[in-house]
């Protein structure tokens, strides 16, 4: 389940048919409440700053609630202070508006690709997937446009 902050409802419907295609590509059972806010450059470039150290604006921000995850992964592998008997809290997104329109001019793609693409990153790296070590960006990278195709959201 997304809970949304700033988002219109297109947006939404973007973001729910992503991580539905994130979660159906991973086998992995949707349990989980994720919450993403779509802000501006000022609002990510401080949490940024304050939670990476790095004083700029980017795109998206993920911060997750667990350490890296094996998937898939039962609901009864949680502690009950993280599984509420129905959901389980997997942490949340920002995503920089303003970024996300740039990027898609720079790309040459509809900002409704931006906004999925950037939704599945942070949905990924909620999930434990990362691309520092080449070895990772190997599996994230092809996942991400996988999971692009199958909500139709092309380059």
């Amino acid at each position: 389940m997304i809970r949304t902050n700033g988002v219109t409802f297109k947006e939404k419907r973007l973001m729910k048919a992503v991580e539905k295609a994130v979660f159906k590509r991973l086998g992995q059972e949707n349990f989980f409440v994720t919450d993403i806010d779509v802000v501006d450059e000022e609002t990510i470039r401080d949490f940024n700053r304050e939670q990476r150290g790095v004083d700029s604006v980017t795109d998206v921000l993920s911060f997750p609630y667990f350490e890296r995850m094996t998937l898939p992964k039962g609901a009864d592998e949680f502690d009950c202070d993280d599984y509420d008997g129905k959901l389980v809290m997997l942490g949340s997104i920002m995503i920089c508006r303003t970024r996300a329109l740039s990027q898609a001019e720079e790309y040459g793609h509809s900002y409704d690709r931006e906004i999925g693409f950037l939704t599945c990153h942070g949905l990924l790296h909620l999930l434990g997937f990362d691309h520092i070590e080449p070895s990772d960006e190997k599996v994230m990278m092809p996942l991400q446009e996988e999971i692009m195709k199958r909500v139709r959201l092309y380059r």
